[in-house]
Formats: structure tokens, C-alpha cells, sequence
């Protein structure tokens, strides 16, 4: 008897994680759209980097930019704060 209930419910909370984690994914203030480009851009700029490229990955902003003659990858959260700057050799 107990089997009858557990298949329906493992394919219940299969079907509704996927929903809960595209509405999680779709609820946070993360977006590419131009003003935050610029946001981004002006940043940027004012500490010396020339920026090439900004796309959004994994809910973090991605900026390829130019510095002193050196490529780097710097990431960015949704509040346009800097959480790592790579160097791309």
C-alpha cells in the first residue's frame, strides 16, 4: 500500500523542482539590459579599464576588459560589486 503513494510522490517533487528553480532563477534582479551595460561600463572606466565585452553567466556579470596593456575577467554581482578580477593570459 505504501508504494502506491511513493512513486506519485517522488514524480511530484521531480516536476516541481525544475519549476521552483527557473522561478528562483527568474526572480533575481540580475539582468543585461543596457543600462546596467552602462553601469558597468562606467565603473569600469573610471578605474582605468577599457572594456571590450559584459554578458551575464550563471547570475553574475562577466566584463572582459583591458588594463595597462593586460586582457582580464572581472565578475561582478547583481549590485554591480566586484567579486573577482582574473587576468587572461
Amino acid at each position: 500500500m505504501i508504494r502506491k503513494f511513493i512513486l506519485p510522490a517522488v514524480l511530484m517533487s521531480a516536476l516541481a523542482a525544475p519549476a521552483f528553480a527557473s522561478d528562483y532563477g527568474s526572480s533575481g534582479s540580475v539582468e543585461l539590459n543596457e543600462e546596467n551595460r552602462a553601469k558597468i561600463n562606467s565603473m569600469l572606466t573610471e578605474q582605468g579599464y577599457e572594456v571590450a565585452k559584459i554578458k551575464l553567466d550563471d547570475g553574475k556579470y562577466e566584463a572582459y576588459a583591458r588594463k595597462d596593456g593586460e586582457r582580464y575577467e572581472i565578475y561582478l554581482d547583481a549590485g554591480f560589486k566586484i567579486l573577482k578580477i582574473e587576468r587572461d593570459d
